[in-house]
């Protein structure tokens, strides 16, 4: 079931407003990057081995699907994970929340592992018991990336739109979208 939580490229490039030429599929949770400052590692990206890794993870699946191969002008991924239990979604959602706990107006770098290193502003504000969300801006541009995290029962749900401009409504529409064809 979790693998129709993952929306495909049609139905991202619907939500983002624009055509979504590439995209790739995962069922591993993985991170592809080092940060400086270790209180943002969890919201630099999602989809992380700190968060969904736990004995008690059920199935995880995600995709990333950007404008093309070679162009990230918008750029979507999205990671879901089902657990044995209501605890052990929790618990993932706390390793986001509770590890988080001060990045908000914090920059930092993130050194990519293939080579590159990109320079990132974070913002956010508290979460509530079951949703968080936080935007992060890369330095000296107007591109940014909108984030949530929804736990819902045994489900851990993570989406993220990056692009220039506002992509909040269009990662909550995404994170919507996820979370009903889960039925929640």
């Amino acid at each position: 079931m979790v693998n129709y939580a993952v929306l495909g490229r049609g139905s991202v490039g619907n939500i983002v407003g624009a055509p979504m030429g590439w995209e790739s599929v995962f069922t591993e949770p993985f991170q592809a990057y080092a940060v400086d400052l270790p209180v943002c590692n969890n919201w630099a990206d999602i989809g992380l081995p700190e968060v969904y890794n736990d004995p008690d993870l059920a199935s995880f699946n995600g995709a990333i699907t950007q404008t093309s191969a070679t162009d990230q002008t918008h750029y979507v991924k999205q990671a879901v994970g089902v657990f044995a239990s209501n605890d052990a979604a929790g618990r993932a959602f706390h390793r986001v929340v509770d590890r988080t706990v001060g990045c908000s107006g914090q920059t930092t770098a993130m050194h990519l592992d293939n080579g590159t290193t990109q320079v990132w502003s974070f913002d956010g504000g508290p979460p509530t018991a079951t949703d968080s969300a936080w935007t992060k801006q890369e330095a000296g541009t107007d591109r940014r990336c909108f984030d949530q995290t929804r736990l819902r029962e045994n489900v851990l749900l993570q989406a993220k739109v990056c692009q220039s401009g506002n992509g909040g409504p269009a990662v909550n529409v995404l994170a919507g979208a996820m979370q009903n064809i889960l039925g929640q």
